[in-house]
């Protein structure tokens, strides 16, 4: 008995572990809408199930041996609820409600009839109250479901298993693989109350059935690691993109952009393809913020990096060199393609300006593009690209200019460029 009790606490303090890394995972930045709060408290009810299962145990008099079952239930309808969340899905409160309502039944019940057997100095009733026809069909509803909220947990989950990738798709799988052994756990649960009401055959004892019990808490507490490893990747996938997006226009920053075109151009000089590259600066943006302030040199940065993404074509890597300069990288777009894409750009940006009180704030781009050739690298196809951004200046800005003449490969990066003439 005191070995068997032992196992039951570690599940326990295995729950009570488990709500306070998904209460640790939810305060991180992106992770407030992610259903760890439901997790969280759900683990928190199952470490109670648990406590419940070790005092029964030990007072198998008092008439609540259908509580651990309701503790589960519940705990697993919150699992359920936050899963539905992480996913983007509404989470059916209401409906996840009612499916607890067999438990508090079985609940009620069982305290009525402990509370009669009491009043009339019955000795020992359990017999005859696990016998009871009413008792076996509340068991049977609870355990059915516990069933139909394990069916709803994989049924959100499998939908994800083929979109993930590397350890988040280990985690979904792992996910999907325990909620299938508790689904088998819980139909041996339903086994006994369903002979009981077709055969007549007497319920067991809760105390026989503690060990299907402590078995399906581990389950239980197995999905909770499962989903905690989902939640984490969710986190490192969030962390990685704003360490190489920037924050205030979410297209990759100087660094990563970089890294984007070296491995563009590995890529085009092995597949023998083009791609073309586009430097952008906004015109006067000085003068923009002297004028309106930093706050409103924010909103254009904002205002034309959405424009840029609206015009970029396909797999074009877009980036954030600093300041008001931008970048794009257009994959298998030859030089006339990427002049034309550029033009609607810019005719995009002088068509919508950006958004303000009192009076939207008009500006203009330059454009310099380059065409890389067979054997240049990064640096060159760049350094040709700034060089065609700077006869667009002085051309008198807002228009689009490019530099057709590759250089030797493997010259060294030209510090970057700003402004070169007075705004």
């Amino acid at each position: 008995m005191f070995q068997s009790q032992v196992v039951v606490l570690i599940a326990g303090l295995f729950a009570l572990q488990m709500a306070i890394v998904c209460a640790v995972l939810r305060r991180s930045a992106g992770m407030e809408r992610s259903g760890l709060t439901s997790w969280a408290i759900g683990d928190l009810i199952v470490a109670l199930a648990v406590v419940l299962l070790a005092a029964h145990a030990y007072r198998p008099e008092w008439p609540l041996s259908a509580l651990p079952e309701l503790a589960l239930t519940a705990g697993l309808s919150l699992m359920v609820y936050g899963t539905r969340h992480f996913v983007g899905k509404p989470g059916r409160g209401l409906v996840l409600a009612l499916l607890n309502l067999p438990g508090i039944g079985a609940l009620a019940l069982h305290a009525g009839q402990g509370i009669g057997q009491i009043w009339s100095g019955a000795a020992s009733g359990a017999a005859v109250l696990e016998g009871m026809p009413a008792v076996a069909g509340l068991a049977l509803a609870a355990s059915v479901a516990q069933v139909l909220l394990l069916l709803e947990l994989l049924r959100v989950a499998l939908p994800r298993l083929p979109a993930k990738r590397g350890t988040g798709r280990l985690a979904v799988l792992s996910l999907v693989l325990v909620a299938l052994a508790c689904t088998l756990l819980a139909g041996a649960q339903a086994w006994p109350p369903l002979s009981t009401l077709v055969d007549g055959h007497p319920l067991p004892l809760p105390e026989q059935r503690d060990g299907v019990t402590v078995w399906f808490v581990f389950g239980v507490v197995g999905l909770s690691v499962s989903f905690a490893l989902m939640a984490h990747d969710r986190l490192r996938r969030i962390i990685e993109r704003r360490a190489r997006h920037d924050d205030l226009t979410d297209v990759l920053s100087r660094g990563a952009f970089w890294e984007e075109l070296e491995l563009a151009c590995k890529r085009a000089e092995r597949q023998r393809t083009p791609f073309t590259v586009a430097f952008i600066d906004l015109d006067h943006f000085k003068a923009i913020n002297d004028l309106y302030g930093h706050l409103a040199g924010d909103s254009v940065l904002r205002h034309f990096a959405g424009l840029l993404r609206k015009a970029a074509p396909a797999r074009a890597v877009l980036g954030r060199l600093g300041g008001e300069e931008f970048a794009m990288v257009m994959p298998d777009v030859t030089l006339e393609t990427g002049r034309a894409i550029s033009v609607r750009l810019g005719a995009s940006v002088r068509s919508t300006p950006c958004p303000s009180e009192p009076d939207p704030i008009a500006y203009t781009i330059s454009v310099g593009m380059a065409e890389r050739q067979a054997g240049e690298n990064a640096d060159a196809v760049m350094r040709r690209a700034d060089r065609a951004l700077y006869d667009a200046k002085q051309m008198g800005r807002n228009c689009v200019s490019s530099h057709d003449t590759a250089e030797p490969a493997g010259m060294p990066r030209r510090p970057r460029v700003r402004e070169r003439e007075p705004s």
